[in-house]
């Protein structure tokens, strides 16, 4: 009766010979999931050791892939920059975050280890330590790197998959009343024209970026990134158009502050009908304009304003009473106007939100009094 054939994943007699001094290999063919029998050994300092050495692998075992780029003796410095290249189509600031968040929170603290040696406890263990922000931006990528590990059938599962989101504590959105929107313009205007100053003064364009976006509730970045190319005054009704994304100081490795042609996420176009502040803002600034694809926001050499400039002369503007108020709070304004007087669909669509969940979830002030439904509800009991 002939001997019957290894179903794939199974493996033979294991022998053991003494190979050196003090060292004894154990070894066995075994056939691979591709159906290919190969030999397999492993080398240990007494026959136990090298015995259970080999039964270790061959229980982790995988096919080996001829020219893989990613095996299980990759280590996760090896795997993070063959991940990376396989990213093309991911914008410069975006690679270079991650880049950043690798060499400061994974090189040296897990680079040595090997793929089948992060294990989703000692994942979960090392991330914890780490502050909110950075764990996620951690995780991001340490799923990306696995998931080409499990690609190349170096691993059946993704151990960061289970890690859990370190999240902060969630702030309910807050939206400024008329009263506290009317301090803010008032501590601006102030700030910017406050007497003893000499030499140019800090919060030049603050009023106007106050107008715009309390106007408009676009995000702050494509307010500065708006070109007078983008903005007519002169239609009926006046509108802007959000086409490209102001880049701060360091987003992008090597460059200062600079315009990306396109929008958050490659989202499309957005417009937006202004109303009289926001025209009278933005008339304000057509003084200063230079050319139609010239910043309308413009800094002092007529390039592209920063935001983190503009933050930081804001939360200088503000008395104590106020200190809460960030560029975001007024597109959390804007949205919960629209939602009060339109509903929640027409604020996403005013935020430009490809999803009504990201509008109610981060924008909208929560609504704590339910509506006078009396006639309804007696006549309920009234059993009507």
């Amino acid at each position: 009766m002939p001997r019957q054939r290894m179903a794939p994943g199974e493996w033979g007699k294991i022998t053991i010979k003494k190979s050196g001094p003090g060292r004894f290999t154990a070894s066995t063919y075994v056939r691979d999931e591709d159906g290919c029998r190969r030999q397999a050994e492993r080398s240990g300092s007494s026959e136990e050791d090298a015995r259970r050495a080999l039964l270790r692998h061959l229980k982790k075992r995988t096919t080996p892939t001829a020219g893989a780029v990613v095996s299980e003796r990759t280590s996760l410095s090896e795997l993070f920059e063959a991940w990376i290249a396989t990213k093309d189509g991911l914008k410069k600031q975006s690679r270079d975050e991650y880049h950043r968040t690798w060499d400061k929170h994974g090189k040296s603290q897990l680079g040595a280890l090997r793929v089948r040696e992060l294990s989703t406890s000692r994942a979960e263990r090392y991330i914890a330590t780490l502050p909110p922000s950075r764990a996620r931006m951690l995780r991001v990528v340490l799923l990306g790197m696995f998931s080409m590990a499990v690609r190349y059938d170096v691993l059946a599962v993704n151990p960061i998959r289970e890690v859990n989101r370190k999240t902060s504590k969630a702030v309910p959105a807050r939206a400024l009343t008329p009263e506290e929107f009317a301090a803010v313009r008032s501590a601006v205007q102030a700030y910017r024209d406050r007497p003893g100053m000499s030499g140019p003064k800090p919060g030049r364009l603050l009023l106007e970026f106050v107008d715009v976006m309390g106007s408009t509730g676009c995000r702050p970045n494509e307010v500065l990134g708006l070109r007078w190319s983008d903005v007519d005054l002169l239609a009926d009704p006046p509108t802007m158009t959000s086409t490209g994304t102001a880049l701060d100081h360091g987003k992008v490795k090597g460059q200062g502050v600079h315009r990306q042609d396109e929008r958050k996420g490659g989202a499309p176009d957005h417009t937006v009908v202004l109303p009289k502040l926001a025209v009278e803002a933005l008339t304000r600034l057509f003084g200063n304009a230079t050319e139609a694809d010239g910043p309308v926001f413009a800094n002092r050499d007529g390039g592209w304003m920063s935001l983190a400039n503009l933050r930081r002369s804001l939360r200088a503007a503000l008395p104590d009473e106020l200190r809460w108020v960030t560029p975001y709070s007024f597109r959390r304004t804007v949205a919960t106007l629209v939602r009060d007087d339109f509903g929640p669909a027409q604020a996403q669509a005013q935020l430009s939100h490809a999803k009504l969940s990201t509008t109610e979830q981060h924008y909208l002030q929560r609504q704590t009094q339910g509506p006078d439904i009396r006639t309804t509800l007696d006549r309920f009991a009234e059993g009507k």
